[in-house]
This record gives structure tokens, sequence and C-alpha cells, in this order.
């Protein structure tokens, strides 16, 4: 091939189209890798591996007949953002839209080890029923601080409730294909909190693959809400932070103790097809107030208080430069923060959120930005909790505000 026959730029600036031409297939990869972009040919590259594994009898779940046999799940498309995820992917099963998911924190070797043990032949060795009860137990325990009841045990101990495997070998491959399902905070929480409306609820599992049901997430009011600024589009709005305040109410008193959303984005928060309350769809941000405070105030060393942070949990570096706080705001603080202030610059707005409009109220403003930096340091940073009284005010005035424009929607 005669070089000289390429283009004038590509033949005079060959090292700057090299270097270019490798930085946009980086910043693709590094889209790809991160979930910020994705491809149908990926989802359907899990299926294949999930399903070959079924077939090989490596893999079991109520899921893989229709996965893989049956084709009754089908239209499978790639979901968008998800860090921390192998795959995230929606599909139709009849009449009813589910997403599945899987991790990519460990191998399933990896995953396995702690499972399983070898004899002195090379053997698999597999834990007792009740030795299994008690892996799950000091498992689940110290991530979610919870007790769990013998109901709960069991149900976690099986792929499905209705039926137990008692041939030797399926039940080995039950145990198999469970471990690693056990290790994401989003399956234990599913079927832990199963009875609370307030998560996506779990479908069933195809090997390490689980599918919970699809819950449409929010738009972000700078693309959809924002289209125009019209009178129904901020009811629109007021709606929905009313619904986001009784979430956060639900989190906060319907379980064991204090739920703290670690990771708040508007698309976190989703409505069922047909349903009218809101539910969190990023479960590998939600943390008990005790686990929290664990990760946030471990005492590792800090130099600013950003070292001691977890995502939108806030800890603070103490005066001897070691992260030994507890978790210093709350859900509503980052809610006002993130969601319905949206993203500053030095103090100015530059993209608007949900309860920022021409519609906005001074009155309202003003309570949002004492929500959103309820206390500034010494540091100028925003390191408090927002009051309950403050709670009480900003939801009556947005309770208030929707009842007024409900007639525009």
């Amino acid at each position: 091939m005669n070089v000289r026959r390429l283009p004038g730029f590509m033949y005079h600036y060959k090292l700057a189209a090299i270097l270019l031409t490798s930085g946009l297939l980086l910043v693709v990869y590094l889209l790809l890798h991160w979930g910020v972009m994705c491809t149908n040919l990926e989802a359907w590259r899990h299926v294949s591996t999930v399903c070959s594994q079924h077939r090989d009898g490596t893999a079991m779940g109520i899921l893989c007949e229709p996965l893989c046999s049956q084709k009754g799940i089908h239209s499978l498309v790639c979901e968008t953002l998800h860090l921390g995820k192998e795959a995230v992917f929606s599909a139709h099963w009849e009449a009813t839209r589910l997403v599945f998911k899987a991790s990519r924190t460990k191998t399933p070797s990896e995953q396995s080890e702690s499972l399983y043990w070898l004899d002195t032949t090379g053997s698999r060795r597999f834990p007792s029923e009740e030795d299994f009860i008690g892996m799950i137990r000091d498992l689940v325990a110290p991530k979610l601080n919870v007790t769990l009841s013998q109901r709960q045990l069991e149900r976690l101990a099986r792929l499905r409730t209705h039926r137990t495997e008692t041939e030797a070998t399926r039940r080995r491959l039950e145990m198999e294909n469970l471990w690693p399902l056990l290790q994401e905070n989003e399956y234990l929480m599913t079927i832990l909190y199963e009875d609370r409306d307030v998560f996506p609820q779990l479908i069933g599992t195809c090997g390490t693959f689980y599918a919970v049901e699809y819950v449409r997430p929010i738009e972000t009011p700078t693309t959809v809400l924002a289209l125009s600024d019209s009178k129904p589009e901020w009811a629109k709005r007021l709606k929905l932070a009313v619904m986001i305040f009784d979430l956060l109410d639900d989190l906060e008193t319907g379980f064991p103790e204090p739920l703290h959303l670690c990771d708040v984005k508007i698309n976190h928060f989703g409505l069922p097809l047909g349903g009218q309350r809101l539910k969190f769809l990023d479960l590998d941000a939600v943390f008990p107030y005790s686990v929290i405070n664990r990760v946030v105030g471990d005492g590792r060393s800090c130099e600013k208080h950003e070292d001691c942070d977890y995502l939108d949990c806030r800890s603070i570096c103490s005066k001897n430069k070691r992260c030994e706080s507890p978790v210093v705001n709350n859900n509503l603080q980052i809610i006002c923060e993130k969601i319905f202030l949206g993203w500053t610059l030095s103090g100015t707005i530059i993209i608007p959120g949900l309860l920022m409009s021409q519609h906005t109220t001074s009155t309202l403003a003003v309570l949002l930005q004492q929500c959103a930096k309820p206390n500034i340091n010494q540091m100028h940073l925003p390191r408090a909790m927002a009051p309950n009284k403050l709670k009480k005010r900003l939801y009556n005035m947005l309770s208030e505000m929707e009842q007024e424009y409900s007639a525009f929607v």
C-alpha cells in the first residue's frame, strides 16, 4: 500500500493522527468499560455464556429454561450506567419486563473457593446444610448488620422457595450458583426486604445472573422535564419531589435501622410500570446506618475531609488525621444538594435540579439552600445533616404547591 495515497493530514501528521485515533479508541473503551455506553451484542454475549454453562450443567435457576431452551425471554436491550456490574440488560418474559444483572467483582473460581475445599484426593468437599446456613449468617450479618430469622436463612440458602433440592449433586450445584449471588448487596436486600415496596422485586436467577422487575428510571430534569418550563411540567416535578420525600421516610423508618443512600442520582429513582410509588434502584449504594459508619469511620489516615467520604456519604478527617467520625450528613441533605438544587460550581447552579425553575418561589429556594448546606464549617464544606424541622417545612410546602398545580397535570 502506498502511504502517499493517504489523505494529506494522515500523511503529513501521521503521529498526530495515530495519537488521535488511539485516544478516541481509548475513550470508547473506557465508556464501554464504565457502562456509560453499551451495545446489545454484549447482552447476547452474556446470554450465550450463561446458556452454555446451563447446557454444560453448571448453571441453574428458574430463568435458565425460558432464557436458553424455551426462548421465552427475548428482546434483549443493554442498559447503560452500570459501574461495578459485569452486565445489566433488560428483556421481556411474556408480558413481564425484567432486568438481568451480574457482578464482575470476582471470577466464579474465586467466588467458589470460600464455599468448598479440596481433600487429599483433590475432590471437592462442600459444607453440610447446617454449616452452609452458618456461612450465610456469617456473610450477611456484618454486611447488613441484621439478625436473620430462620425463615430468612432458609430463603437465602435456596434458589427456589417452593422446591427443595434433595439430590446431592444438584444441591451442591445449587450452592455453587448461590454463593456468588449471596455476595451481592442488591440480591440480599431484594430477598430480605421483599415485603417492602421500596426496591425492585426479585424475579429469578440463572447461574450468577439475577433478574429483578423493570422499573423505569426517572429522567433528568435537564432532558425531559425541562424541555419546557410549563406549569404542567412543574406540577410533575413537584409530584416527584413529594414522592421522593415519601420514599426517604420509608427508608429511614421501615427497616431495622435507617438506610443511607450513598450514591444519589435522579435516575436511581424509578416508577414501576403503572405504579404510583417510587422505588430506589441502586441497591449497591444503600447501607444501614451502622454499616456506613464503619465504612467512613474506619480509622484510616487522611489529609482532608474528602478522604473519609464514601460517594455522597460524608465524614470528617479528625485533627489527628484519621477517619474516625461517623456519617455527618443524611439522605435529605444529599437529595437537596444532588437532586433538588442540581449541579453547582463555586456556589452557582450550573445545571438546574428537579426543583429549580422559573416557578421556584424565593422561599422554596432559600429552604433548599438551607437543606443542601445546613452548616458550613471552617473549610467551607457542607458537612451536616438537614434537620427534621426543615424537612417538615419543605415537605409541607411542596405538598401544598403540588395540590395547587395538580390541576395543570
